[in-house]
């Protein structure tokens, strides 16, 4: 019996044809769709190609110019006595989103960062405590976190899953080291962290940008900082050739601008990986909507290469409309 007449037979109210189910046509929904795979491509594991006691010989005068900064000075014989510190193998280059054609100047360049970073946290009254390097790939910078200092409690995170093999593999078992999926969401409780870093992580994300963020000041402890790089003005007005021909290919009206656009531009080069952007932040863009979720420090423009670093810090107390009382009322 057809399932119509069957209805009938039982005096019962046939059901409506099903409809078709339509999906806008929305270029934003679809890239939101192709985020199905949470994980980021990655490369196999190649051989450590090198230790950082390999180095302690090595003539550093060549490499002065990379402690050119006004909270750095150039020792050489402390920098062979961290090389002797580090006991961890230098990943391969593939294995280090191709950081560097020179082992040492890719050691340098963590060390140096790191030296940076703990000076600009320094200025906020953070000195030691927990540390998580958020994006951490393997371990450029939060190695000198672990071997340089003390007082830090090292943490990282990685969407790439060798990269996180390759951590678990080679560093030391007190460093805590995990993958994360694009997707934002941190198995960590909430005000952990005294001091958290986005190296080139934001520079890279596009639609979860604020869930990322708010993720982010929920694992920060009140009054921590974090300290976030991203493309800006300065960027812009100063882009690699490398970068600035991607933009170009993919993003020709973008490309077009003698300047940044005001608010948050993004140049999309693959659809089928959470990977697959650059993301450029004016710096208005920043003040005005990054301070819904922290209190905007500073804007240090070229802190990590052409990259500005932003100092956000957790607000101690949330904020509260003053003109609203306990019982709901206006005064």
């Amino acid at each position: 019996m057809p399932i119509k007449n069957f209805f009938k037979a039982l005096k019962l109210r046939v059901p409506p044809e099903p409809r078709p189910i339509i999906i806008p046509e929305d270029d934003r929904l679809t890239q939101l769709l192709g985020y199905s795979n949470p994980y980021a491509a990655s490369q196999p594991i190649e051989p450590s190609p090198a230790n950082p006691v390999d180095f302690i010989d090595v003539d550093l005068a060549p490499f002065k110019h990379m402690f050119d900064a006004p909270d750095l000075h150039f020792d050489a014989d402390e920098i062979r006595s961290s090389l002797q510190k580090d006991t961890a193998p230098i990943p391969a280059k593939i294995n280090r989103e191709d950081y560097c054609d020179d082992h040492l100047t890719f050691w340098l360049s963590g060390y140096f960062e790191f030296g940076k970073l703990a000076a600009m946290a320094a200025k906020y009254g953070i000195t030691g405590g927990s540390y998580f390097d958020f994006g951490g790939s393997t371990g450029r910078l939060f190695r000198h976190f672990h071997f340089q200092s003390n007082e830090w409690d090292v943490w990282s995170s990685d969407f790439k899953m060798t990269s996180v093999e390759w951590n678990i593999e080679n560093y030391p078992s007190d460093i805590a080291v995990f993958q994360n999926t694009y997707f934002p969401f941190l198995p960590i409780e909430d005000s952990t962290f005294d001091l958290i870093t986005a190296m080139s992580v934001f520079t890279h994300i596009d639609e979860t940008e604020t869930t990322w963020l708010m993720e982010l000041r929920r694992i920060l402890k009140p009054g921590a900082i974090a300290i976030v790089t991203i493309h800006n003005e300065d960027t812009w007005l100063n882009m690699q050739p490398a970068l600035r021909e991607v933009i170009e290919e993919y993003s020709p009206e973008l490309a077009a601008n003698p300047t940044l656009p005001s608010g948050r531009s993004v140049s999309t080069w693959r659809r089928d990986d959470p990977y697959r952007c650059n993301t450029f932040h004016s710096n208005d863009y920043i003040e005005t909507q990054w301070s819904r979720f922290f209190e905007i420090m500073d804007i240090i423009p070229q802190a990590s290469g052409m990259q500005a670093a932003v100092i956000l810090r957790k607000p101690i107390k949330i904020h509260t409309n003053s003109s609203v009382t306990a019982s709901g009322t206006t005064d």
